[in-house]
């Protein structure tokens, strides 16, 4: 029996190895759940659970949708967890919904929401394939429109994009105030500035500075807001225009926060031209980027096949961050990290002229 033993055992260890890998698999292939949580999220229905709408016709009615169809899709999602059954067959809000809330501090309910500038986005994923083929995005043969175009004319998709940059932004910038030394900067130029977080920060901090602001219309109006309420509109200055315009010359530093991993590398390497250009010999090129790491590859990668069949965009690793700077004459003399949070590991590269 002894010799029979591991024999049986190297077996039974096989079938469960098959097993283990055969759901895994699943798993990971599953599309229905990812679908069923966006719904959910779209639909609010941690928001009306969270209201008191616990039985399945009360929510319907809440978030227009039907009796039957919901139930469905609520006997699904709490099976993992999303939302739980109640003794007298209403739900509650499950712990792993609980970022569903809106009022919860790390929601994820607008990013999921399939109205909202990244719920939308995510859908061109059905187009992977296609992005893979050609190496193009797929968001305009999809919608009808660009993906940008479609953010300016939509209202819902806007309004989340600008709440959702912010509070990016916002986490963002802190790298802005470690390590670099802002003294030698005296004028800044924050070219897609948005709200006007980042220099908000860095002129609260260091009152030497001046800075201009550069983006579309639509946003420098809400920028010059903040920039009053902040108490620093004496020291700023809006610029309506494109980063692919001509920029401002002569500022000691050029920012582009968020910006060039939202662009194809032919246009990130434009956009890094018109900075290097404004900033001449003595000036600075800086970049707030998460860049792609072994501690954040899932996630960043994850993220890198969503910027390609949305925008054409692409997350880079640091050497790669390396190489686009030296296609539009660039060198890279140094980076600073944000923070310790591993999953965004935001870096403020600086550059000069190669």
């Amino acid at each position: 029996m002894s010799t029979r033993q591991p024999a049986q055992s190297s077996s039974i260890g096989s079938i469960r190895s098959q097993q283990n890998s055969q759901f895994g698999l699943e798993n990971v292939a599953n599309l229905v759940t990812p679908y069923a949580v966006r719904v959910a999220a779209t639909l609010r229905l941690a928001d009306h659970i969270t209201d008191g709408a616990t039985d399945v016709p009360t929510l319907a009615q809440r978030c227009g949708a039907n009796p039957k169809a919901l139930r469905r899709l609520l006997v699904h999602l709490a099976s993992y967890d999303v939302f739980t059954e109640r003794a007298d067959g209403g739900y509650d809000v499950g712990p792993v919904g609980q970022q569903l809330r809106s009022d919860h501090p790390m929601s994820m309910r607008v990013l999921l929401d399939l109205d909202s500038f990244s719920g939308k986005a995510d859908l061109s994923l059905s187009g992977l394939l296609e992005s893979v083929r050609t190496g193009e995005p797929v968001y305009p043969a999809q919608h009808g429109k660009p993906y940008w175009e479609d953010l300016v004319s939509s209202p819902a998709m806007g309004d989340s994009f600008e709440t959702a940059l912010d509070t990016i932004v916002n986490f963002s910038s802190r790298s802005l105030l470690r390590g670099y030394d802002w003294s030698t900067v005296k004028r800044i130029v924050d070219v897609g500035g948005g709200s006007g977080a980042p220099l908000i920060r860095l002129l609260k901090k260091y009152e030497h500075l001046q800075a201009t602001l550069v983006d579309f219309p639509q946003m420098i109006e809400r920028a010059r807001r903040n920039f009053e309420a902040a108490g620093v509109a004496d020291r700023t200055s809006v610029t309506p225009g494109s980063y692919f315009d001509p920029l401002p010359p002569g500022a000691d530093a050029y920012l582009l926060s968020e910006v060039v991993d939202q662009e194809s590398e032919e246009n990130a390497v434009r956009i890094l031209r018109r900075c290097a250009e404004a900033a001449g010999d003595t000036g600075k090129v800086m970049l707030l980027q998460t860049p792609v790491t072994k501690s954040n590859r899932a996630v960043m990668t994850a993220l890198d096949l969503r910027m390609l069949t949305s925008v054409g965009g692409q997350e880079l690793s640091v050497e790669q961050y390396r190489e686009l700077f030296a296609k539009a004459g660039l060198k890279l003399d140094t980076t600073y990290p944000a923070s310790n949070i591993t999953t965004f590991s935001v870096m403020l590269f600086v550059c000069s002229a190669a």
